[in-house]
């Protein structure tokens, strides 16, 4: 597949701790941390991760905002319970 968003954003570097966004779209937490829509979705469900929906009064679709920190944290906790069994 293509693996090269096509963005004007600037390039983050490999340790995204500092330069990390506060939050992000779905498409974005694919691109920086690999995990599918389904997932991501299921997770926000769970309340394993953190988003907030965005919507203009009287609109029936908005945007999804998700909260980046709120992933990185659930996927490093999971790295930890792997680690310790």
């Amino acid at each position: 597949g293509n693996y090269m968003p096509l963005t004007t954003e600037p390039v983050a570097a490999a340790n995204t701790s500092q330069t990390l966004p506060e939050f992000g779209r779905v498409q974005d937490v694919q691109r920086l941390f690999g995990v599918k829509r389904g997932i991501l979705y299921r997770w926000i469900g769970d309340g394993k991760i953190k988003s907030v929906l965005i919507r203009e009064p009287g609109n029936i679709q908005g945007v999804r905002l998700i909260h980046l920190a709120s992933v990185r944290d659930y996927i490093n906790s999971q790295m930890q319970l792997t680690t310790t069994t």
